[in-house]
């Protein structure tokens, strides 16, 4: 217990005002300070949705002309033919080998060599890939490959690698590399082409 000292007079109403002042000092982290903090947090986001608001806006003015551009994308990529013709793996190959063929003769490229990669499947679709070995200036094995790179159905270049050739001065072809090359096309998986009709 105080004494009745403290609870009277100057001291007691010191002590008063003191135990005043902590009691609200609690009541103010208790209750004031989160308080605060969650309606600071709320402002806050409250703002950002503000910003948000003429972006969200300007999408939505947007998406018809998207929608749009979607459909035609679409209907062209639904025209463009993006896979190899062929009934079997071996006429798709022989399809593909004749493609690269003519491309090669268009740009003054020699074919060494050509062999048949197995046959992978991936995702519902048939990787038919050939592994050439070419010779030729560097100019027109580039052109091969900006060739290759249009190709319509598209194809994929793997395991690319162009050396030198080491001859005689003189000999015609002095300029003359040696490249090998994957080229890899698709043809859609018998099972999928099937469950689609």
């Amino acid at each position: 217990m105080l004494p009745a000292s403290l609870t009277t007079g100057y001291q007691g109403r010191l002590l008063a005002l003191l135990l005043l002042l902590v009691v609200l000092g609690a009541v103010y982290l208790v209750v004031a300070a989160p308080l605060l903090e969650l309606y600071t947090g709320r402002a806050a986001v409250l703002e950002n949705r503000r910003m948000l608001v003429p972006r969200l806006k300007a999408a939505a003015d947007e998406l018809p002309e998207l929608r749009a551009r979607i459909a035609e994308l679409r209907a062209t990529a639904g025209a463009r033919k993006v896979t190899l013709e062929g009934t079997s793996d071996a006429i798709a190959s022989a399809n593909l080998q004749s493609h690269i063929e003519e491309l090669a003769a268009s740009v003054g490229v020699t074919i060494a060599s050509t062999e048949s990669l197995p046959v992978e499947v991936r995702g519902g679709y048939r990787c038919i890939g050939l592994r050439y070995t070419l010779s030729g200036p560097y100019e027109n094995l580039v052109k091969l490959l900006a060739k290759l790179e249009a190709a319509t159905p598209p194809l994929v270049i793997e395991n690319l690698h162009i050396h030198g050739v080491l001859r005689r001065p003189g000999t015609p072809q002095a300029s003359a590399l040696d490249a090998g090359l994957d080229v890899i096309g698709f043809r859609n998986d018998d099972k999928t082409a099937a469950a689609k009709s």
